[in-house]
């Protein structure tokens, strides 16, 4: 038999094993490629079910925290519309308060309409943890709406239900963010099984109830792969996601058409890849005749082992064509190692980064929500503290010594805690600017020392060890006192039986501000004490808002989150080491100045007597202006009160003759006391300005006097006078 002859019966001797194996290839693909379409869809679904799961805490949250409103526990309903409208201001969502039988209120209705209106038969109430609830018409809107409804806290049983509404397009926009298989469609459908939203005609389907073996198994809980068919009677294969906390779930349904053209595919695929391993085995047999069969037959070897991704070895064959490709496909087994090991490498990278930028997301969302709830009750409060403490002060002037003096007093000094707690939390939530200055480290600890050795009491050793020659610190003083205040507090309390807090300052190396701005010389405090320590779990929530291991009554939970975000606001970073039985160590890493320390402003003598001003007074806050008003004009001012800044701008407009401009920021109306103040430096420069604020999410105006809220009698009335002399007005004619 020749050799043509044996390496033709060599060849189909092959061929028919590689056709049979390409068949089972082609099977595996098909498998694979249905697996891969199954993973792909069931990360969808999970995917999709966790964002609307998020989307649907984000509104329970809210109808929690205002469940918990005093106002609502005092009855006080207006209040609780005031604060509601503020929550839900610019987010799309609307509130609600009903009982059993009324709805109470509603923020779409105007400010003034508190007139209860029945509720349907059978209107949904809840005691328990928040639950959404879907109406195909809303009484007010006339069209589909969501509902997540949250018991009244702190009363059992509930007597109220606090709603945060809001449309389904909000769930309608997470759909049409994600991309599907093709000829795929997906759905969001609630605890009843109504379809809230769908990648496929979504107005048609929109409250329609799931049916078949979709609405068993989502009553069930159940989720995975099974067969069914849309709502459209399309037959597919459809995954059910798990329920989410809210019962919610999401349906993907693939088409069993798609998954045929699948295998057809793969079935031609294979069908033309082992035609073509016939050809090119009849041409290496062909070849091979004329040759000798040996070299073939190892490169046939050499090319089987690159298939499994095994390096080949080099041959020397004598056939120096043969001994070249035996040399590439060493090569190329080589390149593909390599490759692949390059490969996984950056994918686990990749993954590492993605986790970490979830996570830094995930933060910042809440650091932000956190913000803006601290700003707004910020404002409010902060109006109360002034009506407060001007009251208090009106009333000290006038009342002589004695026991009702040190009642004012202690009244007083009581106002001036809450104000710096409103200052603390503004300070974790990002919400005040901070005011850095040089500040001499060593210097700031003597003058300090006296504050926190009477902080830390008689059983309690405190000591200080700050390196000489340090440069000076670039930080706000303020929050600066504040911070070390909270820290030695801490390392106080982790000692109710006595132990050593030690305070230390020195130049933080290159190795511990890796992170921070390249090129800034970075100082760092350390505050440690020889206490219990913390566990890991504790730690790793230390530095979050309202966290406390102190019992109840005795810690707010703000002094950790104040000391991170003065260090972040600062440009450096704050860092806890602690061991349980070995003690806690904070370090508070902040930048060094380029400059000197700022040395005390010196006195500016006796105040020089003040005169009679024509005052413009913008304040919308009636209780503010109540107290504010008759203080000024006990001290002989004249004043002009306004309730907004468009009602001061057609007083100006008028030409009335003021010698200061007195305003308050957040105002009513088209114009903030903040655009009265552009208009009167534009229109207006001679009139001086003097700017008070509880707390505004607009700039302050560099250009006036800032006073925050809440401000004493003596303060305000030097501002005004200040400002008066400053532009050098002409008094005002009697």
């Amino acid at each position: 038999m020749s050799i043509r002859t044996r390496l033709l019966l060599l060849v189909f001797a092959v061929w028919l094993p590689a056709v049979i194996g390409f068949g089972l290839l082609a099977r595996t693909t098909y498998q694979r490629e249905e697996d891969s379409a199954r993973m792909n869809v069931q990360n969808i679904g999970q995917s999709l079910n966790f964002v609307a799961e998020r989307e649907l805490d984000k509104r329970a949250v809210m109808a929690r925290t205002l469940a918990g409103s005093s106002a609502l526990h005092d009855g006080d309903l207006r209040r609780f519309r005031e604060e509601a409208a503020v929550a839900v201001e610019g987010s799309g969502n609307w509130a609600f308060l009903v009982d059993r039988e009324r709805v109470l209120l509603n923020t779409l209705l105007p400010e003034l309409d508190l007139t209860p209106r029945p509720r349907p038969p059978g209107a949904h109430f809840v005691t328990g943890e928040p639950e959404v609830f879907f109406a195909q018409q809303a009484p007010l809107l006339k069209k589909p709406v969501l509902g997540v409804f949250a018991a009244q806290r702190g009363v059992q049983p509930p007597q109220y239900n606090v709603g945060v509404s809001f449309e389904p397009s909000v769930m309608q926009a997470i759909l049409d963010e994600h991309r599907y298989p093709e000829g795929s469609v997906a759905s969001i459908i609630d605890q009843d099984q109504h379809v809230i939203a769908r990648s496929r005609d979504p107005e048609k389907w929109l409250g329609r109830q799931a049916t078949g073996d979709i609405q068993r198994r989502a009553q069930a809980g159940e989720d995975g792969f099974a067969e069914s068919t849309t709502l459209d009677g399309v037959p597919s294969l459809s995954y059910l996601s798990k329920p989410s906390r809210y019962r919610w779930a999401v349906i993907i349904a693939l088409p069993r058409t798609a998954l045929t053209r699948a295998a057809q595919r793969v079935t031609l695929q294979a069908m033309a890849a082992s035609g073509l391993l016939l050809l090119i085995g009849l041409g290496m047999a062909m070849y091979g005749a004329r040759r000798i069969s040996a070299p073939v037959l190892a490169l046939r070897e050499a090319a089987s082992q690159l298939g499994e991704d095994a390096v080949p070895p080099r041959l020397s064959t004598g056939v120096s064509e043969a001994d070249q490709v035996s040399a590439a496909l060493h090569e190329a087994g080589l390149r593909s190692h390599e490759a692949t090991r390059t490969l996984e490498q950056r994918v686990a990278e990749a993954v590492q980064q993605a986790g970490e930028a979830q996570a830094r997301l995930l933060d910042g969302q809440k650091h932000e929500a956190i913000g803006r709830l601290t700003g707004g009750l910020a404002h409010d409060f902060n109006n109360l503290l002034q009506t407060i403490q001007m009251a208090l002060q009106v009333m000290d002037r006038q009342v002589g010594e004695g026991s009702q003096r040190r009642v004012l007093q202690s009244a007083l000094r009581a106002t001036a805690k809450a104000a710096a707690l409103v200052r603390q939390m503004l300070t974790f939530g990002r919400r005040q600017a901070l005011q850095p200055q040089s500040v001499d480290l060593g210097d700031f600890v003597l003058k300090t020392q006296e504050l926190t050795s009477k902080a830390v009491g008689a059983r309690v050793q405190l000591s200080a060890h700050i390196e000489p020659r340090l440069p000076a610190l670039f930080v706000d003083p303020t929050q600066l006192e504040l911070a070390l205040l909270n820290l030695v507090f801490n390392a106080r309390d982790a000692m109710p039986d006595g132990g050593h807090i030690t305070l230390t300052g020195r130049l933080a190396e290159p190795a511990e501000t890796a992170g921070l701005q390249t090129g800034q010389r970075y100082l760092c405090i350390e505050v440690a004490d020889d206490g219990p320590g913390m566990d890991a779990e504790t730690q790793a929530k230390a530095f979050e808002p309202y966290f406390t291991t102190k019992p109840v009554g005795t810690g707010s939970g703000l002094g950790l989150p104040q000391v991170l975000a003065l260090a972040r606001q600062s440009g450096g970073d704050a860092r806890l080491q602690s061991k349980p039985g070995e003690g806690t160590r904070v370090s508070l890493y902040l930048p060094a100045s380029e400059q000197r320390a700022e040395a005390p402003a010196a006195s500016a003598g006796a105040p020089q007597p003040s005169r009679q001003l024509r005052l413009l007074m913008v304040e919308d806050d009636p209780l503010v202006a109540s107290v504010v008003l008759p203080a000024l004009q006990g001290e002989g001012h004249k004043v002009t009160l306004c309730n907004s800044a468009d009602e001061a701008l057609q007083r100006l407009l008028q030409g009335q003759p003021f010698d200061v401009l007195f305003t308050d920021v957040v105002m009513p109306g088209r114009m903030s006391g903040l655009d009265l103040v552009a208009w009167c430096r534009e229109h207006l420069p001679a009139l001086p300005t003097v700017v008070a604020t509880g707390y505004s999410a607009q700039a302050p105006d560099t250009h006036a006097q800032l006073l925050r809220k809440p401000y004493a009698i003596d303060t305000l009335l030097s501002a005004l006078q200040q400002a008066a002399d400053d532009k050098k007005t002409p008094p005002a004619a009697e």
